[in-house]
């Protein structure tokens, strides 16, 4: 590189840092501009003018309290802060024009921080001042508004007194009270202590605000104690000696003395009505309420009742008819049955019991018509006797009918068991006529004993049957008995048939192997002698067919086969 180009390279790096220092003079020279304008903005805030104008007021008390905390405030903003803002923005400055750019922003930022604390002082300090100087403004304001609503309140007062009842003297102490707060509010702001006069108008606010209500609701809640609660006690008097009038009997009758109860808390809630403690008040007018509502529900009860209990004796005296013409039919139902079958569930017993129960039940209705007659009841307590009394004849009732049902049901039963022994013998003589087509040489003593136990079975069945008073129970325990028999007979016939005819075409298939396997000519004669001797025929026929498949593995299946097909062939 040449020394020329050296020279050129240093000559635009001077260049160059010269402008950036220009570039960064600048920039500081602009932020103390900007600085120094917000500096000038705070200042020229017209926090001195006004706090003249409240120095000039002649104030007093906490105002004067409050004015002198803003002087000190605005006194050590103006001596120290801005000072101190003054003198950082300077140094900045001179540090910037000496090109001393990086202490001149460290400067500058410490201003800037400065700065935002002081505006925002400054800002809160001017809306409390601002507040301070429009509070006679704002309190001369109220006071008008206030004092309009208490001449209205005294109005109402005065010209309405009788509405008011023993609470108008009380509500008079409330105004000489306003009228001493008003006083007050006039002397404070005459001696200028305006904070302590506002403070004094949210007195009277509040105390107005109360007398207000209690004008809007006194009227009200002794318009409610005479006209609604007044009298209902005195409705509930009168009706309550009207009803015993007319012989209405209440248990634990405490009507009169519920009702003396409730005068008395009414009288305590006009009192507090009267010392304006409404909420205490109220409570005791709810309280009342709801006794009230009782009383008339006490009472409204047994009237209700009264029509319940005259139309459950008419109903009461329809359905003992009805249960007890019902009760004579099972009655006759039960004799009539019990002479044609014996009978196991105490029928008599119960239709004893069921009659007992009627007879008690229909005594205890005459006794109650004849209290409801005398005027000797309490209709809400009858009204539920009677309830439990028609419950029970439904119970009865119930009783009655499933025990009719349960021994009409006897004769059916009867009329299903002989059809069943019908069948029986009628499937006894197929079995044996099915036996007797085979023309097997024998049967086994074992076949024998079942068959005749089968129709041993079938004939004390019949016998039981036909005796004058039967047991339905053991008819059915005997049907029962001899239906398992007969499906066993019926399963050892279908096998005994079905193991000879196999084992005949078992023997005729195998006889042409019977020369050439010696084994097959010993199966046969085994299976023959087990076929015509011992009459066992499922054995002859499990040991030619084992013999056979031995020889020829598929001759098995086509016999079994043919045979099958044959035998549905026939059954069809």
């Amino acid at each position: 590189m040449k020394f020329t180009d050296i020279l050129f390279i240093i000559v635009i790096l001077i260049v160059l840092g010269l402008g950036l220092a220009y570039y960064f003079k600048t920039q500081r020279n602009k932020e103390i501009e900007e600085l120094n304008d917000r500096k000038n903005e705070m200042m020229e805030v017209p926090i001195a003018d006004h706090l003249f104008t409240l120095k000039n007021m002649e104030l007093s008390g906490q105002t004067k309290r409050k004015y002198e905390s803003f002087v000190a405030t605005w006194q050590t903003i103006t001596n120290f802060q801005f000072a101190e803002i003054e003198a950082a923005l300077v140094g900045a400055e001179q540090l910037s024009e000496s090109m001393n750019l990086m202490k001149a922003k460290s400067i500058l930022d410490e201003a800037r921080e400065l700065i935002q604390a002081t505006e925002e002082e400054v800002s809160e300090l001017d809306q409390e001042v601002e507040e301070l100087l429009g509070l006679p403004e704002i309190n001369q304001s109220r006071h008008e508004e206030y004092m309009d609503a208490y001449n209205e309140a005294r109005s109402s007062i005065t010209n309405h007194s009788f509405e008011y009842g023993p609470a108008i003297e009380m509500l008079e102490k409330n105004l000489q009270y306003l009228e001493l707060d008003f006083t007050r509010y006039n002397e404070l702001t005459s001696q200028g202590d305006y904070i302590e006069a506002d403070v004094m108008l949210d007195k009277i606010n509040n105390d107005l605000t109360t007398l207000q209500e209690i004008l809007q609701k006194i009227p009200a809640m002794y318009e409610t104690i005479k006209n609604d609660y007044e009298d209902s006690l005195d409705d509930l008097e009168s009706g309550h000696k009207q009803m015993l009038a007319y012989h209405f009997n209440f248990e634990d009758d405490h009507v009169q003395e519920d009702v003396e109860k409730i005068r008395e808390q009414l009288n305590e809630a006009k009192n507090k009505i009267k010392n304006a403690d409404l909420q205490e008040a109220q409570t005791l007018m709810d309280k009342a309420d709801r006794e009230i509502s009782s009383l008339y529900d006490f009472m409204e009860a047994e009237v209700d009742a009264q029509a319940t209990v005259k139309n459950q004796l008419s109903r009461l005296e329809s359905n003992l008819k009805i249960v007890g013409d019902n009760n004579r039919y099972a009655r006759i139902e039960v004799d009539r049955i019990s002479q044609s079958y014996i009978l196991r569930n105490n029928e008599l017993d119960r239709i004893s019991q069921l009659t007992d129960q009627i007879q008690k039940d229909t005594e205890r209705f005459n006794e109650i018509s004849q209290q409801v007659e005398d005027n000797e009841v309490v209709y809400t307590k009858t009204a539920n006797q009677l309830k439990k009394l028609e419950q029970h004849l439904e119970e009865i009732d119930d009783e009655q009918q499933e025990l009719v049902k349960q021994l009409a049901q006897l004769n059916q039963r009867e009329k299903e068991a002989k059809s069943s022994l019908d069948l029986a013998e009628l499937d006894l003589r197929n079995l044996k006529r099915q036996i007797e087509k085979q023309h097997l040489p024998g049967l086994s003593e074992s076949y024998y004993a079942k068959f005749y136990k089968v129709t041993d079975q079938i004939e004390y069945l019949s016998q039981q049957l036909n005796r004058v008073q039967i047991d339905m129970d053991q008819i059915e325990q005997l049907g029962s008995d001899l239906n398992d028999n007969l499906d066993q007979l019926e399963a050892i016939t279908e096998e005994i048939v079905d193991s000879a005819a196999l084992t005949e075409y078992m023997i005729q298939h195998s006889n042409r192997f019977r020369f050439d396997y010696p084994e097959i000519d010993q199966a046969i004669n085994e299976a023959e002698f087990l076929f015509y001797d011992e009459y066992r025929y499922t054995e002859a026929l499990n040991i030619i067919e084992k013999a056979l498949r031995r020889v020829d593995s598929e001759g098995p299946t086509q016999v079994r086969r043919m045979y099958h097909q044959e035998k549905q062939h026939r059954n069809y």
